[in-house]
């Protein structure tokens, strides 16, 4: 089959969804078929697919992605491919996957995350007259409603939900599908060889546990409320450390460590080429995200047999048993079970097991698994 993928920017660097599409790139091709990207930006080439650049022209946001996805969908049409796939909001695609959950759910968790019904309110105010955010919805409820209409891609139930909810797509074109973590890349024995060179670099103590933080969007994932929690902790004479790995920016969070008293406690080593060394250095992956539809970084870090904090906002929480892989929030708002959690982490038995029980559930959802199940979607969608 002829399967183009239309992403903003296809750049593995960039987060979850561009990994995502630029190794299902690899499969394809390996599996034979015709792999296609329409992108603005690209920061590496895949040998052996057709890549499309799309001009992000506009003096605003809201015309650039508007331009975008008119621009998207000529492209996807001059290439006469048999499956077109939305990983945002474009026009033209006949499988919808988007990684960023349905913009809607996103613009929810979004207010939620904010402190007071004031600021809430203004919140909701502003972005009713937001150009961009108009936009955006304008464009996403358009995809649904696409004739002829596409099959739809969750990557989580939570997802799903937003989807009926907001879009009421029925059943036979809805399909729950699970990222996937390339076990043999993220495994506890390479994780363990890389160790101590990593946790040397990073200046951490063999006797200190190491929580990592994984993302590019800090408020987004819940950094500040990561910080006030881990600020409790502080009596436990220096036995952990909590290592803040993305492209965000670290300042605000390193005054505020530092207003809390746990300032030396935190290392900011900014953006990573390599995230496998990471996870090797590290004891516990903490992500108290507000929303996350399907997070890689939580897949890896179970297949590399690290025990994780996260929250029911995180679409691969659903993958988890609270207290079995580690530990699941309500929420990230309140500092307490955060807080506990990590305490709990301290002990090494406790992530010990927890550890061997995230690869066995990592084990369930391989490359090949999330390949298969997404094949079974393009032959539908190829067929209509």
């Amino acid at each position: 089959m002829k399967i183009g993928f239309q992403i903003e920017h296809l750049d593995p660097a960039r987060g979850g969804a561009e990994t995502y599409v630029y190794r299902f790139g690899e499969q394809l091709l390996a599996n034979g078929h015709e792999v296609h990207f329409i992108a603005a930006s690209f920061g590496k080439s895949l040998p052996g697919a057709f890549t499309h650049r799309i001009m992000l022209r506009g003096l605003t946001r809201w015309t650039q992605d508007l331009r975008f996805a008119r621009s998207a969908d000529r492209a996807a049409r001059r290439a006469k491919l048999d499956v077109v796939v939305a990983t945002g909001r474009t026009y033209g695609a006949n499988v919808l996957q988007p990684h960023g959950g349905t913009f809607r759910g996103s613009h929810r968790q979004n207010i939620l995350r904010l402190g007071g019904v004031t600021a809430k309110g203004l919140k909701r105010a502003f972005d009713a007259v937001n150009p961009r955010v108009i936009m955006q919805c304008a464009i996403e409820g358009a995809q649904y409603a696409a004739d002829p209409p596409p099959q739809v891609v969750a990557l989580s139930q939570m997802v799903r939900a937003d989807m009926k909810q907001f879009y009421n797509v029925p059943d036979e074109r809805l399909h729950v599908i699970y990222n996937g973590v390339d076990l043999d890349r993220f495994d506890p024995k390479v994780c363990a060889a890389k160790r101590e060179e990593a946790r040397r670099a990073l200046g951490l103590q063999d006797a200190q546990t190491c929580f990592l933080l994984v993302g590019h969007n800090f408020r987004l994932k819940g950094l500040r409320e990561l910080v006030k929690s881990a600020a409790r902790l502080k009596e436990t004479d220096g036995a952990w450390r909590v290592v803040v790995v993305g492209k965000g920016n670290p300042r605000p969070y390193q005054r505020l460590t530092r207003s809390l008293g746990c300032g030396e406690w935190f290392v900011f080593p900014g953006a990573a080429a390599d995230i496998l060394p990471l996870y090797g250095a590290s004891d516990v992956c903490v992500l108290p995200t507000w929303y996350d539809p399907c997070s890689l970084v939580t897949l890896e870090a179970l297949a590399c047999g690290r025990p994780v904090i996260t929250t029911r906002f995180n679409g691969a929480a659903e993958l988890m048993e609270d207290g079995r892989e580690g530990f699941l929030l309500s929420s990230p708002a309140g500092t307490v079970p955060l807080a506990h959690a990590m305490e709990q982490m301290l002990d090494a038995d406790v992530r010990a097991a927890m550890g061997q029980a995230a690869r066995r559930t990592a084990e369930e959802h391989p490359l090949a698994r999330n390949f298969r199940e997404m094949m079974a979607v393009f032959e539908a969608a190829a067929a209509r």
